[in-house]
């Protein structure tokens, strides 16, 4: 089992909430909060890092399905999509952006913000399934500036 999912079980077994702990500051990601309003906060996943520019946007209320999303939570997810997926792009350059949604391990709804880089497959499934073993794995310190890059260019988005 790799070091990602020893860490997860853990903190699934330690944690009632790994999201609200993040939320809360019981748990630092790498870089910090990239970017926050009333609804949503945006950060880069947690130690060890599986991939540089791994990004997760996470409501700040708790709820575990997309249906409990209030229309103004969902409205505001739109345009904190829209930026980290335009910063995340100018930041790395990858092929593509992968958005996706598992809320199994973590009972708090979040979307996964992968960069798919040209040395990585052109397959979704597959790039999920070989994240996790290590291989493109980067330092805390890695990760913290990818999150400052990004966090500037989100915030030029914003207020241009």
């Amino acid at each position: 089992m790799s070091d990602f999912h020893n860490l997860a079980a853990e903190f699934q077994m330690n944690s009632e909430c790994i999201s609200r702990d993040i939320l809360e500051g019981r748990i630092q990601t790498p870089g910090g909060v990239i970017y926050e309003d009333a609804h949503w906060m945006v950060d880069h996943s947690i130690s060890p890092v599986v991939l540089r520019g791994f990004l997760i946007i996470k409501p700040k209320r708790h709820c575990e399905q997309f249906a409990e999303l209030t229309p103004e939570e969902i409205g505001s997810f739109a345009q904190v999509l829209h930026h980290t997926t335009i910063a995340l792009t100018r930041v790395l350059g990858p092929e593509k952006v992968y958005i996706c949604s598992f809320g199994d391990m973590v009972r708090h709804i979040h979307f996964y913000v992968i960069p798919r880089t040209s040395d990585m497959p052109a397959e979704g499934l597959e790039v999920l399934h070989l994240m996790f073993d290590g291989r493109w794995s980067c330092s805390d310190d890695e990760a913290a500036e990818v999150a400052a890059r990004v966090r500037e260019e989100v915030a030029h988005l914003r207020n241009p």
